[in-house]
């Protein structure tokens, strides 16, 4: 790569960068003591193992969340902020969750079901073509 052409990325790279506000201490310190009262209500999300691992894409404003709750050091970490997010979600919509938790159940019986009666019509399909 040529002089200017690196001169040209580096340029690049630095006018693409975005600055952060200056936030002083005390200011940053209050802010995390609120919000850590609001998201923690006493139960520190890393004192919980999480073993599940899930990809997934977000919207850019939900992201920007996230990673200023990490800028403010209330979570360690993009994983832990959006586990998080997503249990306290989950617990928002209990109610919903817990219509649509046994109606699931019903109709994954119902597919089980549904797959032990094929399986067996199948097998009574090829013993009776073994047979003839």
């Amino acid at each position: 790569m040529s002089r200017t052409s690196k001169t040209k990325v580096k340029r690049k790279a630095s006018e693409s960068r975005v600055e952060e506000p200056v936030i002083s201490a005390a200011l940053k310190q209050e802010v995390m003591q609120e919000l850590k009262q609001v998201f923690m209500k006493g139960d520190l999300p890393e004192a919980k193992r999480r073993d599940n691992i899930v990809m997934t894409r977000l919207w850019d404003s939900d992201l920007r969340i996230v990673d200023a709750l990490i800028a403010l050091e209330i979570f360690k970490s993009r994983s832990e902020a959006v586990a998080f997010l997503t249990h306290e979600g989950i617990q928002a919509k209990s109610d919903l969750v817990d219509t649509i938790l046994p109606a699931i159940e019903q109709i994954e019986e119902i597919k089980r079901q549904t797959r032990q009666q094929a399986v067996t019509a199948l097998h009574k399909s090829k013993r009776k073509d073994a047979d003839t």
